[in-house]
């Protein structure tokens, strides 16, 4: 009887510690080429992670993340680091009942197409999705960028089938691994693409604004938006991401629509609606295709400037209202604050002292590898059009008298037409910075006879682009 006794407390015990280790998690993770000593496991929230417990690296390079707490089925995040001061990076990965202990293998440098898992089909199945998802995603950004760049039928033939791509690869994978928690994922996240029609006097002009209007209606109807999976999930925020600064045709108004629609929907869960805000605040501060300024600043000026976000850091509503009343002064249709400058020289060269039908105005930095690549653009940019009046205003964006012989040194090796106003700021007192909100370089403005903005740009601009901008200036 006492034997008895004592092999049920054994079976007990070993039951008990079976459950337990089932409620937590104990992951094996190799990360091939990661330096840092310690890796974290926590939750994703939105777009960045919290750790929650840690491992510090074994004798043999793996990282045992191990804890018994109850941790519900969910998705998680594998977070780290790539050196002691830097941000947190994460991969998600899933939990489920029966597959909380799995080992997990990667490249640092290759995580999205070099990731293996044993031990949980969940995560056998998400990485190849992901992977897979992402590749085909970024084709979609690329091709709608270039369809709001050229607004012709190839481009958004292309665009079209590019979508239709993804969603069919979403279907296949929903159809193929049903009740699993990555098929569930990719149903919340499909791409919606219009039903086939057989509407045949659609061209494709009338097409592309039927296929906008269907899919701003119909893109979130697999997910809820005020549910607590929109920052457990980071993929619902890649969607809405996409929702709010791509699918609108290229003008403010339609972006400034989709982000309001976003915002409604997050509202009932005011974590969600918080956290969307301030982050899209901070990428809209950022962004400066298809005059998104403009969006920014109506988002300051209709919640951040009416109180409506005193939930918010003051740092943070100091900093966006200071934002947007830089950006203001530069929107499309305004014009440019005059600046004065010198030539090599020393000769003083004002902007408004420019006498010319059109002048593309670029800043630039002598040791800045995207002017490099930036200023032979403008170069062609400029011989195309000359013979149409463009004329250009180059600065270098150093000041100071320690910085010009880099300045003329970096003219003379970019082989910039002599004709042009070559210019920079050996007195530091123009503020031009400061007058153009420039935070990085290159930044490009195309201005009319009477100095107005016609277009501009951060960073750098294609041929494409510029050509556009510049036809569309001359009509």
């Amino acid at each position: 009887m006492k034997n008895l006794r004592y092999h049920l407390f054994l079976f007990l015990t070993l039951v008990s510690t079976s459950l337990i280790a089932q409620e937590g998690c104990e992951i094996i993770v190799r990360m091939q080429g990661y330096n840092y000593d310690t890796l974290w496991f926590g939750r994703s929230i939105g777009k960045r992670a919290a750790p929650e417990f840690f491992a510090v690296k074994e004798a043999d390079g793996s990282f045992i993340l191990k804890n018994e707490k109850y941790m519900p089925p969910d998705m998680y995040a594998i977070i780290f680091k790539r050196a002691l001061n830097a941000p947190f990076q994460f991969i998600s990965c899933w939990l489920t009942e029966g597959e909380r202990r799995f080992s997990f293998q990667t490249d640092i440098n290759q995580i999205r197409n070099n990731t293996s898992v044993v031990g949980s089909r969940e995560n056998e199945l998400l990485y190849p999705y992901l992977n897979q998802y992402f590749a085909l995603a970024e084709q979609i950004d690329s091709l709608t960028d270039n369809w709001k760049e050229t607004q012709d039928k190839a481009a958004f033939e292309a665009k079209v089938k590019a979508e239709k791509a993804l969603h069919d690869f979403q279907s296949a994978f929903i159809s193929q691994n049903p009740g699993t928690l990555s098929a569930e994922l990719a149903a919340q996240t499909l791409f919606m693409v219009p039903p086939p029609t057989n509407e045949k006097t659609l061209d494709w002009q009338q097409e592309s604004i039927a296929r906008f209007q269907w899919q701003k209606q119909h893109f979130f109807d697999n997910m809820n938006l005020a549910d607590d999976k929109f920052l457990r999930r980071p993929l619902w925020v890649h969607r809405t991401d996409f929702y709010a600064t791509k699918l609108a045709p290229p003008q403010p108004d339609s972006m400034i629509l989709l982000l309001e629609n976003v915002f409604n929907q997050l509202k009932p869960n005011t974590t969600n609606y918080q956290y969307y805000f301030r982050y899209m605040m901070n990428s809209l501060g950022n962004m400066s295709r298809y005059r998104t300024d403009e969006v920014f600043v109506h988002f300051v000026r209709k919640y951040i400037t009416t109180g409506k976000s005193d939930w918010m850091a003051e740092s943070d509503l100091e900093k966006f209202k200071i934002d947007a009343s830089r950006m203001e002064p530069l929107f499309v249709g305004k014009k440019a604050p005059n600046i004065k400058l010198f030539d090599k020289a020393n000769n003083p060269v004002s902007l408004y002292d420019i006498n010319a039908p059109y002048t593309l105005l670029v800043f630039w930095l002598y040791d800045c590898s995207h002017c490099a690549k930036e200023l032979p653009v403008v170069k062609k940019i400029y011989e195309q059009f000359k013979s149409k009046g463009l004329t250009v205003m180059s600065v270098c964006g150093k000041n100071g008298n320690d910085a010009l012989p880099h300045c003329w040194e970096f003219a003379e090796r970019m082989q910039m037409p002599p004709e042009w106003h070559i210019l920079a700021d050996p007195l530091q007192l123009s503020r031009f910075a400061s007058l153009f909100n420039i935070r990085t370089y290159p930044r490009l403005f195309l201005l009319d006879a009477n100095k107005k903005i016609i277009f501009k740009q951060v960073g750098e601009a294609s041929e494409t682009t510029l050509t556009r901008a510049f036809n569309a200036a001359v009509k």
